[in-house]
């Protein structure tokens, strides 16, 4: 080997290295990162050779072929600006993909150890952003390092599995045991994190991996634990689901209001609204006197509110406590509130059996919530869910008007605007976002024709059967394809990148094990 290709070998990992970083804490070196690789490979003459090899590789252009056709669909695009932009958000999916090919497979003990470096930034990072959450006391995806907090939740992801798959690599009980503390604490953390996406994919990898890792279980106590697992994983959630409908969204039967009480103990009218918002089952607009309420609720909460700002959100989150306690809003309904209950309240918590809840109960009571809210009101303004079903539906209209080759490249966002013009829609302009499904972003960028492309380039290393290390990657080709569901993953630099590096890397970076057998760990 010559001198200058063993240096620039040397390089390589290091780079690598640098790009992992750059993808769990900062943008600007995870772009620097890459711009560097590719002069490290245009320098060398060994790698310049393999990068024209790579576009005679099948299994490279099948890759890079979504990406091409993104380009083609300039042709049929209006809005230049945009698809330009686009393009270079998901250069990635070019570039490293034909990057890595021609740098060809490391040695094994060097790409996993990239791998576990890549686990030890995203720990750090984890470790960095819970010391900001409990001394700052700040919302996750507020404190998190360099990112969004639903993408890094699949870097999280992505790290645990790394964990399981190699748990075997270190020979010795203290790494074993350093590993389990790192994943543990990585599940813990995506807990406080709050991404339902996050949830989502580790439940599915708890509830799936062992079937991917069956023929590896050498007894019965292995095999039990496989099924048992997953088979307790998804009991816990549905008797998640099922204890927060039925503790906080009883089908209670609607009172008779001619037996109403008119008035409170202290002689005030109540008022009474037909919006049928409910609380644990009880509706929360009935049964209120402001002026008492008010009144007693500043003499007890250091969080004054006024008689001016009776329909404001901590008014609101009185009243939903109150009715969640199935206690009247007015004087003797406050009277009956705990120092907890005003504490819970002042940090605005909607409903008392919210501290009690994990935090994936408190996902599915605000997911419930806002659906009762929707058939309630009719108003999906600030609704996550109910606003990702506008956008789906919002997305199937336009994919119904162009199937074949979609709007091109470039016109995504205005034909969005155009359609929610159209349909007279009643989210607020502020909330009139995208597709938020990468699916439907593709088939309405380039079309059916063009979903079909994205979805051979994922799977067309199985076709060509040319991955080194199968269970490893069909993980996180499930991460990947779960979080495109309900995320347009390939719409922000890192989330392109997450996909395009690791794609790449456990394609072309990480060796055969046949290949690598004799090098010894």
């Amino acid at each position: 080997m010559p001198i200058k290709h063993s240096i620039q070998s040397l390089i390589v990992p290091i780079i690598i290295g640098i790009m992992l970083i750059g993808l769990v804490f900062s943008k600007w070196l995870l772009s620097a990162s890459q711009i560097l690789l590719v002069l490290v490979v245009l320098s060398d003459k060994t790698y310049r050779k393999k990068l024209l090899e790579a576009f005679k590789s099948p299994l490279v252009i099948a890759l890079i072929s979504i990406y091409l056709f993104l380009v083609a669909g300039l042709m049929w695009t209006e809005d230049y600006r945009y698809a330009f932009k686009d393009l270079q958000i998901k250069l990635p999916m070019l570039s490293l993909v034909v990057i890595f090919y021609a740098i060809g497979p490391l040695k094994r003990n060097t790409s996993i150890y990239l791998l576990f470096f890549f686990v030890f930034c995203v720990f750090a990072s984890s470790l960095i952003s819970t010391i900001n959450y409990y001394t700052s006391q700040s919302f996750p995806k507020a404190v998190i390092v360099g990112q969004s907090h639903i993408r890094f939740s699949l870097l999280v992801c992505l790290s645990i599995l790394i964990i399981i798959h190699y748990f075997n690599f270190f020979k010795s009980k203290a790494a074993k045991i350093f590993l389990v503390f790192i994943a543990v604490f990585l599940i813990y953390f995506l807990l406080i994190l709050n991404s339902f996406t996050g949830y989502i994919v580790l439940a599915s990898i708890v509830i799936f991996l062992p079937f991917l890792y069956w023929k590896k279980f050498k007894n019965r106590l292995q095999k039990i634990l496989a099924i048992t697992i997953p088979a307790i994983t998804l009991s816990i959630l549905i008797y998640g689901f099922l204890d927060v409908k039925n503790r906080c969204f009883p089908n209670n039967p609607m009172p008779d209001f001619s037996k109403n009480d008119i008035a409170t103990a202290n002689g005030n009218l109540y008022k009474f609204d037909s919006i049928e918002i409910k609380e644990n089952g009880n509706l929360v607009y009935e049964y209120i006197s402001e002026i008492e309420l008010v009144n007693s609720w500043n003499k007890i909460s250091s969080k004054k509110i006024c008689i001016d700002s009776v329909h404001n959100n901590e008014f609101n989150i009185i009243l939903r406590y109150l009715t969640s306690k199935n206690l009247r809003k007015d004087s003797v309904g406050i009277s009956k509130l705990t120092e907890s209950d005003i504490k819970y309240i002042e940090q605005g918590c909607p409903n008392f059996y919210l501290p009690t809840f994990d935090p994936y109960r408190k996902k599915i009571y605000v997911l419930l919530w806002e659906i009762n809210f929707y058939k309630t009101t009719g108003n999906p303004n600030g609704l996550s869910f109910i606003q990702r079903c506008v956008y789906w539906k919002t997305a199937l209209s336009i994919i119904k008007k162009h199937p074949i080759f979609g709007v091109g490249t470039g016109d995504i966002a205005n034909s969005f605007k155009q359609e929610y013009e159209n349909n007279n829609t009643k989210l607020e302009e502020i909330f009139q976002l995208r597709s938020h499904n990468q699916y439907m972003s593709i088939a309405i960028q380039v079309g059916i024709i063009g979903l079909l492309i994205f979805l051979f380039s994922i799977f067309s290393p199985f076709i060509f059967n040319k991955i080194p290390d199968k269970i490893l990657y069909i993980g996180f080709i499930f991460i990947f394809l779960l979080s495109m569901l309900n995320e347009d993953t390939l719409e922000t630099q890192v989330g392109v990148t997450f996909y395009a590096l690791f794609n790449s890397f456990l394609l072309f970076i990480l060796p055969n094990k046949k290949d690598s057998e004799n090098e010894t760990k």
